[in-house]
């Protein structure tokens, strides 16, 4: 009998525990690593640099690739930021560029003086 309470107490204990491992990290991520970057495979890609990512217990680095390039966009590294007592992640993403001319500004409509629904030169 001990032993079966023993058991179900050590499955509960491990369950916390697990269940605090994979929380967010209160400790700052390491500096990022310095590599040298392999030679370009093409015009059409872009190098996305590597980072750290949280395991649940401690950081495991994730290295960095070409990718080809999406039109009309640009690459934005991710990154790690200080929210509250927690690191919070923001992964990379592509971002839209604005090329050529900006578009013309939507004209407002005029509003006629007076009640709302009703014609403002019109008397009953």
């Amino acid at each position: 009998m001990k032993k079966t309470a023993l058991a179900i107490l050590a499955a509960f204990f491990l369950t916390i525990v697990s269940g605090y491992a994979a929380t967010k990290p209160r400790i700052a991520p390491p500096p990022l690593r310095v590599k040298v970057i392999a030679v370009q495979p093409g015009p059409h890609h872009v190098w996305v640099a590597g980072y750290w990512k949280w395991s649940g217990v401690n950081y495991s680095w994730v290295e960095g690739r070409w990718v080809k390039v999406k039109p009309n966009r640009a690459w934005v590294p991710g990154n790690w930021k200080l929210v509250g007592s927690f690191w919070a992640w923001t992964p990379g993403r592509w971002e839209k560029i604005n090329i050529g001319e900006p578009k013309p500004a939507k004209k407002k409509k005029k509003s006629t003086p007076g009640l709302p629904g009703m014609n403002a030169g019109a008397c009953s």
